[in-house]
């Protein structure tokens, strides 16, 4: 490749404007020769404002995709699945569902490495989507694509709970107090009269009384919030 262009520089007005203009053909000339140089575009040569800039072919492509798992394979933490290409259709006012107009491959061209499963398992949901990295392509046949992926898997995290229904328990049942559960923050509401996914106990169980009232949750497999623990405690009564 050759070298990078040089930036231009004035001391008075027009020609300040001009070297402004001139200078942010050379950053987007230099960053596209910079990208052919290292994402291994199949480009040779380029005329861009009357310098020719050169590429190697590469197989390599940009290093960052997005996957979709479709199965786990027989190695613990790897996966099989796709690869995404193209340019997102995601709109700021409408819920993620991914692959957000992504391109899909349709084909099983991915070997999923999840870097956190450092044993036998698997921890990742079939479906789910990853940004990883390109590291190489295996020695199959035909090969596949290895992507390294950082994902804890499924976690419980914090959120923010009020009472909004239910009853409490008796001797012979449990108690089926609902919640309002929302972000740590409380600006982001994600469900309403949400169940206790724990089992209780029979018997009365008190609620948090404290305001604000934290809990834990998790998303299972089907994307739906589940509240697992409210913070709830038996009613107790002194011994005699």
């Amino acid at each position: 490749m050759q070298p990078a262009l040089p930036q231009w520089s004035a001391h008075h007005e027009p020609w300040q404007t001009i070297a402004r203009q001139i200078n942010r053909i050379v950053d987007a000339v230099n960053t596209d020769a910079s990208l052919i140089a290292d994402g291994g575009l199949n480009t040779h040569r380029i005329y861009s404002a009357g310098s020719a800039i050169s590429g190697p072919p590469r197989f390599r492509g940009y290093p960052m995709v997005v996957v979709q798992i479709t199965a786990a394979d027989a190695g613990g933490g790897k996966y099989a699945g796709h690869l995404f290409s193209g340019n997102s259709t995601a709109a700021a006012g409408t819920d993620i569902s991914m692959p957000e107009g992504l391109s899909d491959s349709r084909n099983v061209n991915a070997l999923i490495v999840n870097i956190p499963e450092t044993s036998a398992g698997h921890r990742l949901l079939s479906g789910s989507f990853h940004i990883g990295l390109k590291a190489g392509m295996t020695a199959e046949s035909p090969p596949r694509m290895i992507v390294l992926i950082d994902s804890p898997g499924p976690v419980l995290f914090p959120v923010r709970i009020n009472k909004d229904g239910g009853a409490d328990g008796t001797q012979s049942s449990p108690a089926t107090w609902t919640y309002t559960v929302t972000s740590i923050d409380g600006l982001i509401t994600w469900g309403t009269q949400q169940p206790l996914a724990r089992p209780r106990p029979n018997g009365s169980m008190l609620p948090q009384t404290g305001s604000p009232a934290f809990a834990l949750a998790f998303v299972d497999a089907a994307g739906i919030l589940r509240l697992w623990d409210a913070g709830e405690i038996q009613n107790t009564t002194a011994c005699t």
